[in-house]
């Protein structure tokens, strides 16, 4: 349900003088946001080793990269066979990994005498399973889990040991139903079934797997004997199209996922087999944490931001080195201590990084932005048309840093849609996250320009294309400011509150302007189990040249 008023009601409750937002929540002490410390040699979600003395390596084509103080520093070590490393047996001190080599084969690699002694290889299946994921050690050591899929698209499984890496056996194979060109979908996204699974091991001894489908959400299947035999897969609550998710148990014991929170354009209408739009979703990685062995999820935080999503040479600058895919989805995480993990991600060596993150700052309750910093926090790309890239367009942006107009210092985002053939979609938008929550508040300060000819803010639980105009539809509320709401040429403090966003019956949204309330309450439109955390303004264009708006700061509490 939108919010409507004419001009003429809301002159009641602006009071006169505008208030400013108040001072800028502070990093609490000690905790710091992600931190990029440098760059993998090759594609996230192998590669990335701990080893017993603590020293960290991240393996690529015959060679590695290594760190002994945590990422500050990292040097190259060429070596003869980049393959052979993999993860630390708790039971044997050895380093155990499958990999994909030939036309459908599978070996084995088993360490003796540590990660640089002698390795051992063995071929255990010729079915063409790929993407094998690190190991995952469970029961207390005695059992190695590797989950895979089938280069044939025909469903993702788990190999298991009980020897320590010397003989594997293979689980059942589960799939997902295919995505379907209906709604707004005017084609079929590129179908591969369930495909790079994650997985860990819960307290009650059940293995869970959370699962890249083609679907709007990751889909999860559990094992009770170990990864022999899986569920049906079914949807989990993590929203995820096309793109990877990684689980990861850590040393104190809470579950972390890094995975993309997005959904992607709807899809153009196409033939049946092309399948080159439907990347319009990997240029942001999240991260929640779970303290009650998945029950419940603290943070959906943005741990990275792809720098070149503004690119207007993003499809083909850097030509077709190393993958072709631009993208940030992909992962791989080791637990270093002291609450703090590093996350190997990306693809292209272009785009690709190491990040250090600081588990604390998940839980955090505010942020804030003044534009200080620029736009990094932001998400505000437009698309043009013609696919120029694997899965990939140029871009333009919607948005830009510009000084304060009223104010000697600071700068301002000037959001603005204009009339451009050249694009997928005339509209702008612009998206900000901020840590999840049921019950919360995002405040916002900002100016109507001349020529704002409406807008819509949305609240949401996941991340959309700036320019996504059905976005509205799956948000747990919508706010229409229409041309004459609120006189131009002046800053305002917009304030949404909103509360109960998983109850249909009691969720709501109240609005104050300037601090006053409005009296009309916005009922939930669609519930969240995850929290609301995302804040979108879209700004139309239908006849007109332009319109724009000004945002001078942003906070959440």
């Amino acid at each position: 349900m939108g919010l409507s008023y004419p001009m003429k009601n809301i002159f009641f409750i602006i009071i006169s003088s505008i208030c400013s937002l108040s001072s800028c929540v502070q990093q609490r002490a000690g905790i710091e946001p992600p931190l990029s410390i440098g760059t993998p040699p090759q594609n996230a979600y192998t590669g990335l080793v701990l080893l017993e003395d603590g020293e960290i390596r991240h393996y690529g084509k015959n060679m590695y990269i290594s760190s002994k103080d945590n990422g500050q520093r990292w040097d190259t070590v060429t070596v003869a066979n980049g393959n052979l490393y993999g993860k630390r047996s708790p039971k044997t001190g050895e380093y155990i990994r499958l990999f994909f080599k030939g036309i459908d084969s599978v070996y084995s690699a088993r360490s003796s005498g540590g990660i640089d002694g002698k390795w051992e290889q063995n071929l255990i299946d010729t079915n063409g399973a790929i993407m094998l994921k690190p190991v995952v050690f469970i029961k207390n050591g005695d059992r190695a889990v590797v989950g895979f899929h089938t280069k044939y698209r025909n469903g993702c499984g788990t190999y298991y040991s009980d020897d320590h890496g010397f003989s594997w056996k293979k689980s059942n194979q589960v799939n997902v139903p295919q995505h379907q060109a209906k709604g707004f979908h005017k084609g079929q996204r590129w179908n591969h079934g369930a495909v790079e699974p994650s997985i860990i091991e819960l307290k009650d001894g059940r293995l869970w797997m959370l699962i890249r489908t083609a679907q709007d959400t990751h889909y999860e299947s559990y094992s009770s004997d170990g990864g022999e035999s899986w569920s049906k897969a079914t949807p989990s609550r993590f929203y995820g199209t096309i793109t990877m998710p990684t689980l990861q148990r850590l040393r104190n014991g809470s579950i972390l996922l890094i995975w993309s929170n997005t959904t992607p354009l709807p899809e153009l209408e196409h033939e049946s087999d092309y399948w080159e739009d439907v990347f319009t979703n990997r240029d942001a990685l999240h991260a929640a944490v779970s303290d009650d062995d998945g029950k419940t999820w603290k943070g959906f935080r943005e741990v990275y931001l792809n720098p070149l999503r503004n690119d207007s040479l993003m499809a083909t600058r850097y030509g077709k080195r190393g993958s072709n895919d631009r993208s940030v989805q992909q992962s791989e995480i080791i637990d270093i201590g002291n609450n703090k993990v590093i996350v190997s991600l990306g693809q292209h060596p272009n785009f690709r990084t190491l990040i250090k993150l600081d588990i604390n700052w998940l839980y955090e309750t505010e942020y804030h932005d003044d534009f200080s910093n620029g736009l990094t926090k932001w998400s505000y790309h437009k698309y043009i048309k013609g696919i120029k890239g694997h899965c990939t367009y140029n871009r333009k942006p919607g948005a830009f840093l510009i000084p304060h107009p009223d104010q000697p210092f600071g700068n301002t985002m000037l959001l603005k849609a204009e009339r451009d053939t050249t694009l997928v979609a005339q509209n702008s938008g612009a998206l900000f996250n901020f840590p999840a929550k049921q019950r919360g508040a995002v405040q916002v300060k900002i100016k109507l320009n001349k020529d704002f000819k409406g807008m819509q803010i949305s609240l949401n639980d996941r991340w959309f294309n700036p320019i996504d105009t059905v976005a509205n539809q799956y948000a747990m509320f919508n706010i229409e400011i229409p041309q004459d709401f609120l006189p131009i040429g002046t800053w305002y403090d917009v304030k949404l509150e909103w509360a109960n966003v998983n109850n249909s019956n009691t969720g709501y949204c109240t609005i104050f302007i300037n601090n006053k309330k409005l009296d009309t309450k916005i009922p939930l439109k669609n519930k969240t189990i995850n929290g609301i955390s995302y804040i979108h303004f879209a700004l139309p264009l239908k006849n007109e040249r332009s319109n724009s708006i000004l945002i001078e700061s942003i906070k959440t509490n």
